[in-house]
């Protein structure tokens, strides 16, 4: 594994390590001297473990059963909210929300899971601002595609 690709795991470790929220995924274990045993020889790895959620990606359910009644639509946008206020308060902004990174658990409730891209609310140089352009494009807020003096 690169300097880089353990470093982000190491961010995305540090993330969810400070938060604990009905709404967001649980991590279980984290292991930075995993092996993968193989037959054609051991290869070293570095892993998360993270809660099973049953049900799956909410952008599934949207795309094979269509609109939600406005009754789920607030269902899931309150578990989203109380997730980001949450999250917030601890600092750390999400910066890749999509319904792809929110999973449904077995009793059907919203997890917001992928903490890849996070960072804190502060900026990475406590300015406030948040200066890299992350996330998936077709999800972005207008604001981000909009040239920025950073």
């Amino acid at each position: 594994m690169t300097d880089g690709l353990l470093k982000a795991l190491q961010a995305e470790v540090d993330v969810l390590k400070k938060l604990n929220h009905d709404n967001i995924v649980n991590m279980k274990e984290f292991n930075i001297d995993g092996v993968w045993e193989k037959d054609s020889g051991n290869l070293p790895i570095a892993y998360i473990v993270l809660e099973l959620i049953e049900e799956g990606e909410l952008f599934d359910f949207i795309a094979t059963g269509g609109p939600f009644s406005e009754e789920i639509c607030r269902y899931y946008f309150r578990q989203m909210l109380s997730a980001l206020h949450y999250m917030h308060s601890q600092g750390t902004t999400h910066r890749d929300l999509k319904p792809e990174n929110m999973l449904i658990s077995k009793n059907f409730n919203l997890k917001i899971a992928d903490f890849g891209f996070a960072a804190p609310t502060q900026g990475r140089d406590g300015s406030g601002q948040l200066l890299t352009k992350l996330g998936t494009e077709s999800y972005m807020a207008p604001e981000i595609h909009q040239k920025s003096p950073y």
